[in-house]
């Protein structure tokens, strides 16, 4: 969270340039665009973030050094609706790991042994991943969390609410323009791509989880623009071939009107993301996510959407660094222009081939609040100069609100709403780095007029 908030601010005060709503980011991307500043150029907030940034980086890139890493959680009703935010997913976690870069080559190995595990994985390999330098490109395989899209509270197409999917993955490392006056209106510009297994038990066993993403920021607009597209496919009984694949890629997937139904190829979403920065210094962005869904029924191409908008304003409050947000999310397919029509429930991360759903260890893979949810959040991040950061997240849910039950879904089959309140606190000292929060939620289930409230709360510390 709080190298989020720093990279952001550098980014929207013009200290850096590079596309940051597709995380992981590239280091060395940032290490590249920091070269330009010294930190005696800059004052206030923005000095302050360029420093821990350039200490995370001479961290982070010291090249040839093994690091160990030993870590310990514990949680009470730990959060199952997930932020940007890392907290634990368990009653109980030990972890260990450790880490070396060199020049071509970089290895992170991380084992986690988790308690009372939600899903019956005690042992859990997540965060491993090797990587190798090819030109401007990096390719690594492993366990990694991905973030698609500029989302603070919950990405429509690809989150860390579900645990990290096992794959490879090809990235771009700088974000240097295009050369030809054709393109070079784009500006910086990144592109990831991976293909990772659904090892889990599903329906369809086996199948493959597949996505494509690129993002670019034109010169003196104060926006990013960013496209993304996932899709799962192949698996046990399913075809799994060359051609299959490229019909996939030119969307040849809607049943009955560019394929035949015993050939679709997957299960796609796709979509794309904007964020303005807004002119002359305002320190305030406005963004918003729309994500397809394959297709309308009996047409071709995109048509039912998942809709998500939302503001951030920045700026300090008595000496503290803060990043504020307002977010709403809607994951009710809506037919029509982006959206603006009817109502299509039981939609969203569902599927009739794919029936387990676009969901990894009965966790929804994009927004947290799952299928027919309707979200708003309000969350504000607050960084002191030497690097301790508050966090506070206030979140109402009407979840899976419309249509008939939905026993797939990942929070209730039936509709819910949920008052959450959650605050957090993470600081680095001499003995390692310390993490607690503490929240409230009161849910109500609309089937029953029953309600529930409960206290969170969780604890962690890593050496480092």
């Amino acid at each position: 969270m709080r190298l989020r908030h720093d990279l952001q601010r550098l980014n929207d005060s013009g200290v850096i340039n590079v596309p940051m709503t597709a995380w992981p980011v590239s280091l060395g991307d940032i290490h590249n665009a920091m070269q330009s500043y010294y930190a005696t150029d800059l004052s206030g907030p923005e000095r302050a973030a360029f420093e821990r940034v350039r200490e995370h980086l001479s961290w982070e890139l010291d090249s040839g050094t093994i690091r160990y890493r030993v870590g310990l959680a514990a949680s009470e009703n730990q959060r199952i609706i997930r932020s940007f935010e890392k907290t634990p997913r368990e009653d109980g976690e030990v972890s260990a790991g450790l880490s070396w870069m060199g020049e071509r080559f970089a290895v992170n190995l991380n084992a986690t042994y988790a308690a009372n595990p939600f899903d019956g994985e005690e042992f859990r390999p997540d965060g491993t991943y090797v990587g190798m330098a090819l030109g401007n490109w990096m390719l690594t395989a492993g366990w990694q969390d991905r973030w698609w899209g500029p989302s603070r509270d919950g990405s429509l197409i690809l989150g860390t609410n579900a645990r990290p999917t096992p794959g490879v993955m090809l990235q771009r490392n700088l974000s240097t323009p295009f050369e030809t006056k054709w393109l070079s209106w784009m500006g910086p510009w990144t592109f990831s791509t991976f293909m990772s297994s659904l090892d889990d038990e599903r329906v369809i066993n086996d199948a493959l989880l597949f996505g494509v993403r690129g993002s670019f920021r034109p010169p003196g607009t104060g926006l990013e623009i960013g496209i993304s597209r996932t899709a799962q496919w192949c698996g046990d009984d399913r075809p799994c071939d060359l051609d299959t694949f490229v019909d996939l890629l030119l969307g040849k997937d809607n049943r009955g009107v560019n394929v035949d139904p015993e050939d679709e190829p997957g299960n796609q979403l796709g979509g794309f993301d904007v964020r303005w920065r807004l002119p002359k210094n305002i320190p305030v962005a406005m963004y918003m996510q729309w994500i397809g869904e394959d297709g309308r029924g009996g047409g071709q191409g995109v048509g039912s959407w998942l809709r998500q908008l939302g503001v951030e304003h920045w700026g300090t409050i008595g000496g503290l660094s803060h990043r504020s947000h307002f977010e709403v999310s809607e994951t009710t397919c809506r037919e029509g222009g982006f959206g603006s029509s009817d109502e299509v429930p039981n939609c969203a991360y569902n599927h009739s081939i794919y029936q387990t759903g676009y969901r990894y260890y009965g966790r929804a893979l994009g927004h947290p609040g799952d299928g027919d949810t309707l979200a708003y959040s309000f969350g504000s991040t607050l960084v002191q100069s030497a690097g301790p950061v508050w966090n506070v997240l206030l979140r109402y849910m009407e979840i899976n609100r419309v249509g008939s039950p939905d026993p797939g879904h990942t929070l209730s089959p039936t509709p819910q709403e949920l008052v959450d309140i959650q605050f957090s606190h993470d600081r680095m000292t001499k003995f390692g780095r310390f993490s607690a929060g503490l929240g409230y939620g009161r849910l109500e289930d609309k089937a029953t007029g029953s309600s529930d409230s409960d206290v969170s709360g969780f604890i962690q510390w890593s050496s480092n």
